[in-house]
């Protein structure tokens, strides 16, 4: 599906998208290291990630999502995740577990990271999942301040104590 403008489409990821997204990743980590150096990747991090991305994109319950530019260009963003089950010590839910979501900076403010939480919305719903849940650095304001537009609210805190 293409934006309005067509200068982007949100597609599912397929195996051969996993090693863009997985440049991506290292942007995004890299990125993250300013906001905390518990960021910092290891050596094999973009190998690792390339191999995870690529199990994703065939996986029944979990989801790759890729940006890409007009006529199947370069992936610009992704957003990656499973289903996962709430502690049954709560009420049970289920929910579509963000676990990385980025876009490259020269094509941020367009709407992609708005339209990959919400084809990510549409997964879940077809799934049967409660909602969509995600963690964000705390650092990062511009994320926070889209995700509280888009309806999420925190409710927990991850605190590090590093030895």
């Amino acid at each position: 599906m293409s934006n309005a403008d067509g200068d982007y489409a949100v597609r599912p990821g397929r195996r051969e998208d996993a090693p863009e997204a997985a440049r991506l990743w290292m942007q995004s980590a890299e990125e993250h290291t300013e906001y905390d150096e518990v960021y910092r990747t290891s050596p094999q991090a973009e190998r690792t990630m390339r191999r995870f991305l690529a199990d994703l994109a065939s996986g029944g319950h979990a989801f790759l999502l890729v940006a890409v530019e007009p006529d199947e260009g370069g992936v610009i963003g992704f957003l990656s995740g499973e289903l996962r089950e709430g502690s049954p010590t709560f009420s049970p839910k289920t929910w579509a577990s963000v676990d990385d979501i980025y876009v490259a900076p020269e094509h941020r403010s367009r709407g992609v990271g708005r339209e990959l939480v919400r084809r990510c919305r549409e997964w879940a719903a077809d799934r049967g999942a409660d909602g969509v849940s995600l963690q964000v650095a705390a650092g990062n304001e511009r994320a926070r301040k889209l995700y509280r537009e888009l309806g999420f609210r925190e409710v927990s805190v991850y605190a590090v104590s590093e030895l």
